[in-house]
């Protein structure tokens, strides 16, 4: 069994590492109930991404 970490599976890991350090840097640490953006999955951080983006544009932060 080849247990070592696949192309996809590592583009999955940077993509959220990219995530975090952008929400992070928009100052988004962690989601209204508590969970900590480095405990997110990729699709949680993508869309948060994409919201506060979309609040940003329309002016509401």
């Amino acid at each position: 069994m080849n247990l070592s970490p696949t192309r996809l599976s590592r583009g999955v890991e940077e993509r959220r590492h990219y995530l975090i350090h952008r929400l992070w840097t928009m100052e988004y640490y962690e989601d209204r109930v508590g969970k900590k953006t480095e405990d997110m999955t990729l699709s949680e951080l993508e869309q948060v991404h994409i919201n506060l983006k979309c609040r940003k544009a329309r002016g509401l932060n």
